[in-house]
C-alpha cells in the first residue's frame, strides 16, 4: 500500500502525521486511517505520510494533522474540508470523494460519520485501552516498541487515562482496568476474588450488547451492498473501514469484537475489506517519510517549524495541563539540583570554617611548646654556666 520517498521522485504537495503502522494497517489509529484512505482515494500518490509518535508537534496536541505549505490543519474532518478546497483547483488532481451524493444524502453522511466517531470509535478505545489483558499484553507494548526512552515508560498510561473519560459516560470502562489493582510499580495484582469474576462477566455482556446495537445500525444502513451509496465508496465508507479494521486485525488476547463481527455482522467485516481494497489497488501510492529519530532532547517542549495560528485555549484540557506540568516538573528537577549544590557548597563552607580555628589552634600550641623548649633550654644552659664558674672560682 506503500512506498519509500526515495523511490518515488513525485513532488509531494501535502504531509500527513500520523502514528506509526502495525499489523498491515497504516496506523494504530482509527482516524490516521481514515485520513490515508480519504487521501489516498481524492489526490492518490499526492501526499506524505510521516510517522509520528509525539504528539505534541501537532497544533492540536492529536494525530492526523495535515501540513501544505504554511498551512496546518488538524483533525479528519478539518483534513477533508482543505481536501475538499483543493478539488477547485484543477491543478490539484483532487477528486470528491461524495460527487455523486444529493444534498440529502450528504446531511446523512455527514450525521453518520460522527456517530461512527463517537460510537464505533468507543468500541475501538474500549479494545485497546480498556480491557486490562489488551492493554497489558498488546497495546501497551506496542506503543512503547514505537516511543523513546524514557516516554515510552508514561506516555502509555497517559493515553490510556485520557481515553478513560470518554468510557466511563460510555459505560465501557471495566471495573478491572482500576489503579487499585496495580502495585507501587505499575504491575498488576492477581486477585482470586469470585466477585471478579461475576462482574466481569456482567461487563462483557453489557458491552457486547453496546457493540451489537452500533453494529446493527450500520449493518441495515448497508442492506448488503457493496458500499453505502452505490459501487464506489464515500467518506462515510472510508470512516466506518478505518474503525472496523482496527478491530478486526489486531491480535487482541480477548478478541469479543472480532468475534461480534465475524459471527454476527459479516457484512461490515466484509464492508471494510473492499474499502482497504479499494485504496491499496490505486497504482499511484503515497509516499512515506523516513522514521523521525528521537532523543532526550525530546522531552523539551519546542515550538514547530512553522507555528500555526491556533488559540491554546482550543486545546484538550488534559493536553493543556500534561504541558503545565512537564514545566512545572523541569523547573523543580533544575531548582531540587540548584538547592542541592547551594546545601553541598554550604556543608563545604562549614566544615572548613570549623577546621580552619583548630589549625590556629594547633598551631599556637606548636608555637607555646617550641617557646617554652628554648626557655627551658636557655636557663639549663645558664645553670651549666653557673656551675662551670662555680667550680672554677673552688679551683682557684
Amino acid at each position: 500500500m506503500m512506498s519509500t520517498a526515495a523511490t518515488q521522485p513525485t513532488s509531494v504537495i501535502c504531509t500527513l502525521h500520523i502514528w506509526p503502522s502495525r499489523w498491515n494497517l497504516p496506523s494504530i489509529d482509527p482516524t490516521c486511517i481514515a485520513a490515508i484512505f480519504y487521501l489516498q482515494l481524492t489526490i492518490p500518490g499526492r501526499f506524505e505520510v510521516v510517522e509520528c509518535t509525539d504528539p505534541d508537534v501537532s497544533p492540536s496536541g492529536k494525530f492526523p494533522f495535515l501540513t501544505h505549505g504554511h498551512a496546518t490543519v488538524s483533525s479528519v474532518p478539518a483534513i477533508i474540508s482543505f481536501v475538499s478546497s483543493l478539488v477547485k483547483s484543477t491543478s490539484s488532481g483532487a477528486r470528491d470523494l461524495d460527487a455523486s451524493l444529493s444534498a440529502l444524502q450528504r446531511a446523512k453522511r455527514t450525521a453518520w460519520c460522527s456517530h461512527v466517531e463517537a460510537n464505533i470509535g468507543d468500541l475501538v478505545a474500549y479494545s485497546f485501552y480498556s480491557v486490562d489483558d489488551n492493554f497489558w499484553k498488546l497495546t501497551n507494548p506496542i506503543m512503547a516498541s514505537m516511543l523513546p526512552i524514557p516516554q515510552r515508560y508514561y506516555v502509555p498510561g497517559r493515553i490510556r487515562e485520557m481515553h478513560r473519560p470518554r468510557l466511563e459516560a460510555a459505560g465501557l470502562w471495566t471495573q478491572t482496568a482500576s489503579e487499585s489493582e496495580k502495585d507501587s510499580f505499575g504491575k498488576r495484582q492477581k486477585k482470586g476474588d469470585p466477585k471478579d469474576n461475576y462482574a466481569r462477566a456482567f461487563e462483557r455482556d453489557k458491552v457486547s450488547a453496546l457493540a451489537k446495537a452500533s453494529f446493527a445500525l450500520y449493518a441495515k444502513l448497508l442492506n448488503g451492498q457493496k458500499f453505502f451509496f452505490g459501487e464506489r465508496p464515500t467518506t462515510l465508507d472510508v470512516y466506518l473501514a478505518s474503525h472496523i479494521l482496527l478491530l478486526l486485525d489486531p491480535p487482541f488476547p480477548d478478541h469479543l469484537m472480532r468475534c461480534i463481527l465475524e459471527d454476527s455482522y459479516p457484512t461490515l467485516a466484509e464492508h471494510a475489506r473492499n474499502v482497504q481494497t479499494e485504496v491499496s489497488q490505486i497504482p499511484r501510492q503515497y509516499l512515506v517519510a523516513p522514521a523521525q529519530k528521537q532523543s532526550l532532547l525530546s522531552l523539551i517542549p519546542r515550538p514547530l517549524t512553522n507555528p500555526p495560528k491556533t488559540k491554546e485555549s482550543r486545546m484538550d484540557e488534559a493536553d493543556l495541563r500534561f504541558r503545565r506540568m512537564r514545566w512545572m516538573w523541569f523547573a523543580l528537577a533544575f531548582g531540587g539540583v540548584a538547592c542541592y549544590v547551594a546545601q553541598l557548597w554550604i556543608k563545604v563552607t562549614v566544615v572548613e570554617a570549623s577546621r580552619r580555628p583548630r589549625r590556629v589552634q594547633r598551631h599556637e600550641a606548636d608555637q607555646f611548646t617550641e617557646h617554652e623548649a628554648k626557655v627551658m633550654d636557655e636557663e639549663e644552659g645558664k645553670e651549666e654556666e653557673d656551675e662551670d664558674a662555680s667550680v672554677q672560682d673552688g679551683d682557684e
